[in-house]
């Protein structure tokens, strides 16, 4: 299939996670222990999903473990970084640094570290498409001082994130495993990992206070919805795992980026009847214009 109908299709699917995850967090909150558990069942459903796909043989290597792990712990990294940034009312700031890291420093590093071109095009498309996540989040509160370290953290730890799946998909290891081989560790470590902060954060309650009332949530509707969040958050994954090996990490990342930006806005639009500002519609023509320059 063509590198960038995958980019496309993954978007499309990028947006529908989107959607579904504002449909959970109306369903059971924006906590700690609400995004926590999002994280283990999209984990689970992801690990069903890939073995469905691989057909239940999956391949594994050292380097396979180790990438799918620190891509893991990177990216709880900037999810607790970002609880605390919106815990100051800051999710404009989030969103801003998050975007942004996770296409300029994939950019950056293909550039210099894999001898991918720099074009004035793609160069001006990555200008653009900054350019339109800062303008459409503009106008608010400034943030303080830590909340403006915890942004710069955010923005790093993602382009992170992406250089890692790139790395494991230009290493020579990919020849044995597979991009949804690598998906599937992924997804392991990710229901691992959040689990394991679940178990210690009940225990850690239970320590404290054994009469705080936990939590309760609607499982079987939020099943329901991590579900087809899960398989389509899957099929993301993998789409851009396959984009990694076909298209520049230069290429690939804004084009996700871009591409997510529009179609979970116009989604949010659809789905949820959201009402857009007139600098929000603006960022919306400046990101599409930009994402063009890479095509």
């Amino acid at each position: 299939m063509n590198p960038y109908i995958q980019v496309l299709l993954a978007d499309v699917f990028l947006a529908g996670v989107f959607v579904l995850q504002k449909k959970y967090q109306k369903l059971a909150g924006t906590s700690l222990r609400a995004g926590l558990l999002y994280n283990t069942m999209m984990g689970i459903v992801g690990i069903l999903a890939y073995l469905f796909i691989n057909q239940f043989e999956i391949h594994v290597t050292g380097v396979s473990i180790v990438l799918a792990t620190a891509y893991n712990i990177t990216c709880l990294m900037y999810i607790f970084a970002g609880f605390k940034i919106m815990e100051r009312g800051n999710m404009a700031h989030y969103t801003l640094f998050l975007m942004s890291g996770g296409m300029t420093i994939p950019y950056v590093w293909g550039v210099i570290f894999l001898d991918e071109p720099l074009t004035w095009m793609r160069t001006l498309g990555l200008i653009l498409i900054v350019a339109a996540i800062i303008f459409s989040n503009s106008g608010g509160k400034r943030p303080d001082k830590k909340t403006m370290l915890l942004c710069i953290a955010t923005f790093f730890l993602n382009g992170v994130v992406s250089v890692l799946s790139k790395t494991h998909q230009i290493h020579p290891v990919s020849a044995i495993v597979s991009s949804a081989d690598f998906a599937f560790w992924v997804m392991v470590s990710k229901a691992v990992c959040c689990l394991a902060i679940l178990l210690i954060l009940a225990q850690k309650r239970k320590t404290e206070d054994a009469e705080v009332v936990p939590e309760k949530f609607p499982i079987k509707a939020m099943i329901l919805v991590v579900i087809f969040a899960g398989v389509m958050d899957a099929l993301t994954f993998m789409l851009q795992l396959n984009g990694a090996t076909q298209l520049p990490a230069s290429v690939l990342y804004p084009l996700i980026t871009g591409g997510s930006i529009i179609l979970s806005t116009l989604g949010g639009v659809l789905v949820y009847r959201e009402k857009l500002s007139g600098r929000q519609w603006a960022g919306i023509i400046i990101c599409f214009a930009g994402t063009l320059l890479f095509l």
